[in-house]
């Protein structure tokens, strides 16, 4: 009798024990349940990454963009998107490289540049200003967005020797449009500086020097030639029309277990903290020609369900053209949607 009444708290204390270890976890044993019986529905199987996308009809030309520059409207039937790498070369400098692109209405590739160099041989700076790609550091420009001509021109008017004075410097960039500055120091013991600044009027590019205690920067003049861009459609569930998110597939549950060695850690608060899931969004794109559909990875809050894109997209559409122009700003990433050749 007594020996059963000992195996029989035995029995209680392990079952205490073992409730003790598996109730704070309740809440993700739960979800993982859940997470095996939420089968995805056949439809979506076949869907792939924007980047690997598969049709007869059209395919995704990735661009990586790697510089700060917007797309430009070159003329109604041809925009051009930049694109860049850095990297480091053997030598310790690193290898540059700047392309352009100039695309027609039907997604195609028309005419491109390229400039690479080498950081140690030569230094350059190459940005959009309208109708221009100007080289701040080598003070020259090219025509190539408006005539294709790819020779870099020297600025028309040089003022090499003159520092002007914060008032004379504030004079000339109220008569032209302020583009670029840059600080210049000097090879003194006492690291000197002055202002560089880049003017642009009529066609004609200028620099000048202006001194040190210059502050009185006026706003930078507005890239003519950008693509302007409908903030309030950033959000991929903003742009139905054109990206709608049929379907979403909740995949990994995320939350650490109570017993966690990271949860006991100082200043963790014995919490597993930061309740989610992990899971695909499945979207179709409304093209000209029919509908494609991709899927991306998106992150579930919980408990209301809010979905957490890792990147959202510009969409730029071309009046009577055939493509469509994704833009991943966070990442610097273009996907250019056209139809096959």
């Amino acid at each position: 009798m007594k020996l059963n009444i000992k195996k029989k708290y035995i029995i209680l204390w392990c079952v205490i024990i073992i409730a003790v270890i598996i109730l704070p976890d309740i809440k993700m044993y739960y979800q993982q349940y859940k997470l095996r019986s939420e089968k995805l529905p056949e439809r979506f199987l076949s869907y792939s990454t924007l980047d690997s996308l598969k049709d007869n009809d059209y395919e995704v030309l990735k661009i990586y963009g790697g510089f700060n520059e917007p797309v430009l409207q070159g003329n109604d039937s041809t925009i051009i998107i930049i694109s860049g790498s850095r990297k480091e070369s053997k030598d310790g400098g690193d290898d540059i490289v700047n392309k352009w692109y100039k695309i027609n209405l039907n997604g195609q590739i028309t005419d491109s540049l390229q400039y690479s160099y080498n950081s140690l041989n030569s230094t350059h700076s190459y940005q959009t200003f309208n109708d221009y790609i100007v080289d701040v550091d080598q003070n020259t420009y090219s025509n190539w967005i408006k005539d294709g001509d790819t020779i870099h021109y020297p600025y028309k008017n040089i003022t090499e020797n003159k520092i002007f004075s914060v008032s004379e410097a504030q004079k000339i960039i109220a008569d032209k449009e302020y583009m670029y500055d840059d600080i210049i120091h000097s090879d003194t013991a006492d690291n000197d500086y002055k202002y560089k600044l880049v003017v642009f009027k009529d066609n004609v590019w200028n620099y000048f020097y202006t001194e040190k205690n210059w502050t009185d920067y006026p706003a930078y003049k507005t890239n003519k030639k950008s693509i302007q861009y409908d903030v309030s459609t950033y959000n991929i569930d903003a742009q139905a029309n054109v990206i709608k998110r049929d379907y979403v597939h909740k995949e990994k549950w995320n939350a650490r277990s109570f017993w966690n060695l990271k949860n006991f850690s100082w200043g963790s608060g014995n919490g597993s903290g930061g309740d989610s899931w992990t899971g695909t969004s499945y979207f179709s794109v409304k093209m000209p020609k029919k509908t494609l559909y991709y899927k991306q990875p998106v992150s579930i809050d919980y408990p209301d369900g809010n979905l957490r894109d890792p990147f959202s997209y510009f969409i730029y559409q071309p009046k009577n053209g055939a493509y469509l122009l994704l833009i991943d700003t966070q990442n610097q990433v273009y996907y250019l949607i056209r139809p096959k050749k």
